[in-house]
C-alpha cells in the first residue's frame, strides 16, 4: 500500500509541476498583452462582476469572503481606473450595485482574444477526442475536490 501512495504522490507532483510550468510559459507570453497591472483581488472581483452583470457590494463580499469595507476599497480603485461603475439600486436605495465600465468591458474582450490565441496556438495541436478526454478527467477531479472540501449539511470534512 505504501508503494502505491508513493507512486501516486510522485505522479500527482509531476502532473502539478507540468501544469505549473505550462501556465508560467503561457502567462509570460501573454501577460504583456493584458498590461493592466490588476491585483489578484481586483481580478477576482472583476470576474465576479462580469459573471453577475450587476451585483451588490455585500454580495461580492460574501462571494470573496472578505468585508464589505474591503470590497469598497477595491471597487474604489477599479472605479478610479474606469473598470467598474457604481449605481444605486432603484428597488433598494440603500444598496450600491457594481457593474463593468468601459475599460472593464474592454479588459474582458482582450482576455477573450488572448484565450482564443492560446487555443489556436496550443490546443489545436491536440485531437478533439483528446481534449474531450482531458475535460472528462478534469471534471471528475473537480467534482471530487468540491465534494471533499465543501461542507454539506454543516458537517465537518475529514482532511487526512
Amino acid at each position: 500500500m505504501k508503494k502505491n501512495k508513493d507512486e501516486l504522490f510522485e505522479l500527482v507532483t509531476e502532473i502539478n509541476d507540468m501544469h505549473y510550468t505550462m501556465n508560467k510559459i503561457i502567462i509570460k507570453e501573454y501577460q504583456s498583452l493584458l498590461d493592466d497591472n490588476l491585483s489578484r483581488n481586483q481580478t477576482i472581483l472583476m470576474d465576479i462582476v462580469k459573471d453577475y452583470g450587476k451585483i451588490s457590494i455585500g454580495e461580492i463580499a460574501r462571494l470573496m469572503k472578505i468585508t464589505s469595507s474591503a470590497v469598497g476599497q477595491i471597487v474604489n480603485k477599479l472605479e478610479d481606473g474606469n473598470y467598474l461603475v457604481r449605481t444605486i439600486n432603484s428597488q433598494n436605495r440603500r444598496e450600491i450595485l457594481v457593474q463593468l465600465a468601459d475599460k472593464g468591458t474592454r479588459y474582458f474582450e482582450k482576455e477573450e482574444k488572448i484565450n482564443r490565441q492560446i487555443i489556436n496556438r496550443i490546443y489545436t495541436q491536440m485531437e478533439l477526442s483528446e481534449m474531450e478526454e482531458l475535460k472528462r478527467i478534469i471534471t471528475k477531479l473537480s467534482n471530487i475536490v468540491e465534494k471533499t472540501y465543501t461542507k454539506q449539511d454543516g458537517e465537518e470534512n475529514n482532511h487526512d
